[in-house]
């Protein structure tokens, strides 16, 4: 059993749940040595609260907000130094309950030495018979991702139980075989946040690179009402998914997403002039090659 592992938690104004992830992933039997949180320059007294909250854990506190690509990437430099076999990027607002779902995925990983991402099932908290993520796949002509059995009940859902390869996995839960990383790489911070797991996902196929689904290691995930449209969202996916077109996939994927943004535009120009906004910002920003923090004004 290898638990010479690295717990990467990126916390952002939300230290309760930061908090109550690290309360759990101690209870099913992490180390503190297995836990490391990137406050990620919040704006509350998230620093105060965390080492106050959880004094054994080790803190980096980021001088600025390097948004979810950047904080992780803090975290996995943090455990490329330290000699860590393995880097987990964990969302802050997940849970573990009854047994180490960490290990039982990197005991899977130990198993299968040409696995280079792995991750497992993702069940929604507190509702927890209701399946986030059961493995995935990449649309390529959408340059987009499925999520197998998403929002379907366990009870009714057609679950494979088996250990497989996949060709997606979510940024929420993703386990990172250190050996493979002067290949992998580090994740892409023009992408700062949403749809950087996509990116990473399809990099890894990209040089031949495999990711696995271990649908015992079971985590919880306090998903509920993150779907919701946002402007910032609005923002960062079309900004975004012209990066990852412009990365990995081909002219067919380029011609259905112009068109699929002139119908927004159109749309948008009549029905509501904030998102048509938001998307001439988007596009406007991408052009330049600007890649950071999303403007002030949108939130």
């Amino acid at each position: 059993m290898n638990s010479n592992y690295l717990i990467i938690l990126l916390n952002y104004n939300n230290w309760p749940d930061t908090v109550e992830c690290i309360h759990s992933l101690k209870k099913c039997g992490v180390n503190d040595s297995n836990i490391l949180v990137i406050e990620n320059c919040s704006g509350d007294d998230s620093i105060s609260r965390l080492r106050s909250g959880t004094p054994d854990v080790k803190i980096i506190q980021s001088e600025k907000n390097l948004g979810f690509t950047g904080g992780n990437n803090l975290g996995i430099k943090y455990a490329l130094e330290n000699k860590y076999d393995y880097a987990v990027i964990l969302n802050n607002d997940t849970i573990l309950e009854g047994k180490n779902s960490i290990q039982v995925l990197i005991n899977e990983m130990e198993k299968n030495q040409g696995i280079t991402i792995g991750t497992g099932r993702i069940l929604y908290y507190p509702n927890k018979n209701i399946i986030w993520y059961d493995g995935g796949k990449l649309v390529k002509w959408k340059a987009s991702a499925i999520h197998f059995n998403y929002r379907k009940n366990i009870s009714n859902a057609s679950l494979n139980d088996e250990i497989k390869e996949i060709k997606f996995v979510s940024g929420c839960y993703m386990c990172i075989r250190l050996k493979d990383f002067p290949r992998l790489g580090y994740m892409d911070e023009n992408f700062f946040i949403y749809l950087d797991d996509l990116e990473y996902s399809a990099r890894a196929i990209k040089k031949k690179l495999k990711l696995m689904y271990v649908p015992e290691a079971i985590i919880y995930h306090k998903a509920i009402g993150e779907e919701k449209r946002t402007p910032k969202m609005i923002y960062y996916t079309i900004r975004n998914r012209r990066l990852l077109i412009n990365l990995h996939f081909g002219m067919i994927t380029k011609i259905y997403f112009e068109l699929a943004v002139e119908i927004k535009r159109f749309i948008w120009f009549f029905t509501n002039k904030d998102y048509y906004g938001i998307l001439k910002q988007a596009n406007k920003d991408y052009f330049k090659k600007y890649f950071g923090q999303a403007p002030e004004y949108i939130k």
